[in-house]
């Protein structure tokens, strides 16, 4: 197969492979067509009521005619103008339609599948398959294949109407067409490739924008404004200058289209000439062919544009069909079980892990948590102690070993079932944009209002949202940036709190308090204790002190074990983690002042 062939069979594919989105709109699509096909109809009718006014009304002098033919044509342009604006706005609210659904399922898909999955890729980049790529596919399977349809009707209604008024001429203006085609199918595989380019241009410096705007503090207290707008506007510049050849291999395979039909217009208008010289050809029917062969000529140049139009919608179609392919590193088993009444005992059994190949984050962990138990988890930056956060929910799975609630590998359990059954308040309070009452619903989106507002005082959150001048329905701003770092961890722990689950985790979740914030925390969790499973991750002394146990990771290997007044004594590991926290501590010896606080 040579590589034109292969353009079209590609072409083809990817069109039948998303063509389930026109079945929902078939009604809609079938009278779109019907349209497509009445117009230029009409529109040749318009010019037979031209030829017909001009030759009997102007020239033979027949002026009791003309009333009728005004009206005549006033109807059917009428007609026309209405058929015109119908399809127009058919043709609209149907592409928009399978645009819509084809973004509704990408972003299902971007955020169905687990983290891990996409790695490498950016944020810009999945912003591009929601804009441009979603709206290239609505082309590539009705924009399209609906212009080809539409241009198809009209060369063949103008050109019956042509061969009427002279099969000569006709003849004469059909010559260019195979020029036409050459200039198409030589010009535009390149128009696809320039567009695959231009779009991965556009998705870097949108990723570069997203990921800089949302650091905009560390921006200005470094003075790198300057630095950072020189960087975005050569991503801005390599993009325009992708999409400039784009445009520019789009231009010139138009110019050289029109080039080609200017030709046959003068071949045309110089054979009319000499048909009315000999008195083959009337001056009305020259004007009526002269406005047909214009409308033959746009068809015609419109079908051999349309394979452009084709290959910069397959270039899209291919990238979010390369997305839509990428399966979830994480993926439920068939039949998966439902974990019903889980009691909180959590076991990691020979776990190993990595992100990488070659770059082990857990080697052989094994540990046990009793139901009803509080552990905090302690280690160095990189230790792997949010890595076992993330294989207990499943938002990876272990290399090597079991994760298991209950007994259960958590690989048997469905998915919904298994994170319903533990709460999660994560280093990073995660609060969208929208209301307080938003915010802390996302944990459980049924949840009334009375329960919400149980879950924000259960968080010490309660206060400071009834202070704020809306109150629990008051917009918090994206990223909840009117509120500070301590609310944010307070409403994100209220969320978790709002889903009543057997198991609390938490990541580091006063990792980026104030001390203030952290007691009012650290009291909140403390009322927990014992009603449920906590494991805590964490790295200040004040969180980890009143755990039952502390499991410190080094190195992706359980290192010590056991209960904080034990482990914080000198020359353990876990004395070194916190050694200056406890010299600040006060006067007594660390251990003597833990001991006190045990009593």
């Amino acid at each position: 197969m040579n590589t034109r062939s292969a353009h079209v069979s590609s072409i083809y594919r990817l069109a039948c492979r998303f063509a389930g989105y026109l079945r929902p709109l078939r009604g809609g699509v079938a009278l779109a067509v019907l349209l497509t096909l009445l117009t230029p109809l009409i529109a040749t009718v318009l010019l037979w009521l031209m030829q017909r006014l001009v030759d009997d009304v102007m020239i033979s002098g027949q002026l009791q005619m003309l009333g009728a033919f005004l009206l005549a044509y006033g109807v059917v342009a009428a007609l026309k103008f209405f058929a015109d604006y119908a399809d127009e706005r058919l043709d609209a609210a149907i592409s928009e339609r399978i645009t819509q659904h084809v973004r509704v399922d990408v972003y299902r898909h971007l955020i169905s599948v687990s983290p891990g999955t996409f790695s490498g890729r950016s944020v810009g980049d999945f912003l591009a398959h929601l804009t441009t790529d979603a709206e290239r596919i609505s082309a590539l399977i009705y924009g399209a294949p609906s212009a080809v349809i539409a241009h198809a009707a009209k060369a063949l209604c103008f050109g019956v109407f042509l061969f009427y008024l002279s099969w000569k001429l006709t003849l004469a203006a059909l010559v260019i067409v195979p020029l036409l085609a050459y200039c198409a199918i030589r010009l535009s595989p390149k128009v696809r490739q320039s567009a695959r380019i231009s779009r991965q241009k556009s998705g870097a410096w949108m990723a570069l924008a997203e990921e800089r705007l949302s650091a905009l503090p560390l921006i200005h207290a470094f003075n790198a404004q300057r630095w950072e707008t020189e960087r975005f506007a050569r991503g801005a510049g390599a993009a325009r200058t992708a999409e400039l050849r784009t445009i520019s291999l789009q231009a010139a395979l138009t110019l050289a289209i029109e080039a080609v039909a200017a030709s046959g217009a003068l071949l045309v208008i110089g054979l009319a000439a000499h048909e009315v010289h000999r008195g083959a050809l009337t001056v009305g029917g020259v004007l009526a062919f002269l406005g047909a062969v214009g409308s033959l000529y746009e068809p015609v140049r419109g079908i051999t544009q349309s394979a452009s139009r084709f290959q910069r919608a397959a270039a899209s179609a291919e990238r979010i069909l390369g997305l839509l392919g990428k399966k979830s590193r994480v993926q439920e088993r068939t039949p998966a079980l439902v974990l019903t009444r889980p009691k909180g005992a959590i076991e990691f059994r020979d776990v190993s892990f990595e992100y990488a190949p070659g770059a082990a984050v857990l080697k052989q962990v094994t540990l046990s948590i009793e139901p009803g138990e509080t552990v905090a988890v302690v280690g160095a930056s990189g230790s792997g102690k949010s890595t076992l956060i993330r294989l207990l929910m499943r938002l990876y799975d272990p290399d090597s070993g079991s994760v298991r609630i209950d007994g259960m590998d958590v690989r048997d359990l469905t998915l919904v079932s298994l994170r319903e059954a533990v709460g999660v308040v994560f280093q990073d309070p995660y609060v969208f944009r929208g209301s307080a009452a938003d915010n802390i619903r996302y944990g459980k989106q049924a949840a009334g209002e009375d329960k919400i507002k149980a879950a924000a005082r259960a968080a010490c959150a309660d206060d400071f949202i009834r202070a704020t001048p809306a109150g629990y329905a008051g917009a918090l701003g994206p990223r909840g940036e009117k509120l500070s770092g301590g609310q944010r961890s307070r409403i994100a722990l209220a969320r978790a709190l709002l889903r009543d689950t057997p198991i609390l985790v938490l990541d580091e979740a006063t990792a980026s308090v104030d001390s203030e914030t952290e007691e009012i925390i650290q009291q909140a969790v403390t009322r927990l204790a014992g009603s449920r499973t906590l494991l805590i991750i964490g790295h200040r002394l004040s969180t980890v002190q009143h755990a039952d146990r502390i499991v410190v990771l080094d190195g992706g290997h359980i290192v010590e074990s056991g209960a904080p007044a034990a482990l914080l004594q000198r020359g353990t590991r876990c004395h070194a983690l916190f050694a200056a926290q406890l010299a600040e501590a006060g006067a007594l010896p660390p251990e003597h002042a833990l001991c006190n606080a045990a009593r």
